[in-house]
């Protein structure tokens, strides 16, 4: 019973960071992003050693940044000035689900999604 209720617990609290977050940073108007393709690819998924992100509409003027948090809503990760192509290293990370978000210079959410890591 009691890992039971200390996990409801601890995904409760995994929502309300979520939440928190979300609610704290600029988005695009849901209107821009309805019916948009994906603007991020990223391969392998699952991975084990490293990941790949690649932005399919990327554009020499604008720089982004790509953040990686945990499945409890901590960051673990941040790649500023990206280009069309980066390779994270998962070396520090564990296996589980993370969280990615990619943001343009104004911290406008771009796009956001998950990947696996398998060790």
């Amino acid at each position: 019973m009691w890992k039971t209720s200390t996990l409801l617990f601890t995904c409760l609290l995994c929502l309300c960071c979520l939440a928190a977050s979300a609610q704290s940073t600029k988005t695009l108007p849901a209107r821009e992003m309805e019916g948009s393709a994906k603007i991020v690819k990223l391969y392998p998924n699952p991975a084990s050693s490293i990941i790949n992100f690649e932005i399919q509409q990327h554009n020499n003027d604008k720089m982004y940044e790509l953040i990686v948090y945990n499945f409890l809503g901590k960051q673990v990760d941040k790649l500023k000035n990206i280009n069309a192509r980066t390779t994270v290293d998962l070396g520090s990370y564990y296996s589980g689900v993370y969280i990615f978000q990619l943001r343009d210079r104004e911290g406008n959410l771009i796009e956001s999604g998950k990947f696996n890591v398998v060790k």
